[in-house]
């Protein structure tokens, strides 16, 4: 087979310290049918020049520079620039894992002819390198099911980021599949669009990303309009397939979404320094107040989706949670989600998804 052009498209924002670590990942590919595309978001540090100064000593990296308007539109400018049959956002304080990373994808995608490949990942800093955050998927007509949707973007997550994957090109262009400009969770909403269309996933298990904990990024601050931007990213994506003649298709993501929302409402005010769970509870009470919102979580209550989930455990819970919310119990809603906290069950949940690698 031959090997077509991958494009890695680096949005940069802030990231000084790790961006030539970052680069130099990719350069350390053993795929060399490569291009880099940075994407200077208006980054307010020394990161622009690196840009220029990297796209001077190679050539093949390539530069755009931008007005601020998020990650979401940086990797938009990316993808107008890419070349690429195939194309890999990599944020710019993270790595590719190893020189192979870009060659297992692209294998794989030519494989299966797949329109989405994903891998698993590690998560690191400077003291540390986790085992291997492995997907739990499987490829063929179980993507199509609701428990393949639940697992990917809710479980165990990895359909929910940009990163790590390896996207067709023609898959993306041809349903105009752009990132969402919400100033978080964007690649969620991006990747419940992508699912919409049915493509074709494939997935291998070696690690193909470094995932850096860096708590100065978005993902780990507080944020104040959680609520608003959770609720616009399930609304917009009803209404998204009802523009596109999909109405009611896929809505066990968008109910999903929704419950997952009032969890992790909750776990922002129970962070230290937060409001606790008087907090948490006005912040259910809050987010109980939007049709939508009661909409989802009644269906949820009735079983709706539920059932076609395979995990027990997680029936239980998601079934329990959105009867509470249904008949109003934000304070024992907030006070069961503190305890799962308290007893470290949301910790043990994420341990499960770890594997060491091979």
């Amino acid at each position: 087979m031959q090997n077509p052009i991958v494009s890695i498209v680096i949005p940069v924002y802030k990231t000084e310290e790790f961006l030539e670590e970052c680069v130099e990942s990719v350069l350390n590919q053993a795929y060399t049918n490569l291009e880099i595309i940075l994407v200077n978001d208006e980054s307010p540090d020394k990161s622009p020049e690196i840009c220029d100064r990297l796209s001077r000593e190679h050539a093949d990296i390539s530069v755009i520079h931008k007005k601020n308007q998020g990650l979401g539109m940086a990797r938009n400018s990316g993808m107008e620039k890419a070349r690429g049959k195939y194309i890999l956002f990599l944020d710019s304080d993270d790595k590719l894992d190893g020189e192979h990373a870009v060659e297992l994808l692209v294998r794989k995608a030519q494989e299966k002819d797949a329109d989405i490949t994903v891998g698993s990942f590690r998560r690191f800093n400077k003291s540390f390198v986790s085992e291997k955050n492995w997907h739990h998927l499987k490829e063929g007509e179980y993507t199509r099911t609701a428990d393949f949707r639940f697992k990917g973007f809710y479980q165990y997550g990895h359909l929910a980021y940009d990163w790590g994957k390896l996207y067709k090109m023609d898959f993306l262009k041809e349903h105009e599949l752009v990132c969402p400009a919400y100033p978080f969770t964007q690649d969620k909403a991006h990747n419940m669009r992508c699912s919409s269309w049915n493509p074709t996933y494939a997935f291998i298990d070696e690690s193909v990303m470094l995932y850096r904990v860096n708590e100065d990024s978005v993902t780990f601050k507080y944020k104040k309009n959680m609520e608003g931007v959770w609720i616009s990213i399930a609304r917009d994506f009803m209404q998204y397939q009802r523009e596109h003649g999909r109405k009611g298709y896929l809505a066990d993501l968008a109910a999903f979404h929704i419950f997952f929302g009032a969890f992790f409402l909750v776990k922002q005010e129970l962070q230290p320094n937060q409001a606790g769970w008087r907090g948490a509870r006005r912040a259910l009470k809050q987010y109980g107040k939007d049709p939508f919102v009661r909409s989802a979580m009644r269906a949820l209550a009735k079983g709706k989706f539920v059932r076609k989930i395979d995990s027990t455990a997680w029936k239980i819970v998601i079934w329990g949670g959105s009867v509470l919310f249904s008949l109003h119990a934000y304070s024992l809603m907030a006070a069961g989600i503190a305890l799962l906290r308290m007893l470290q069950v949301d910790s043990k949940i994420t341990k499960a998804r770890y594997r060491k690698v091979q």
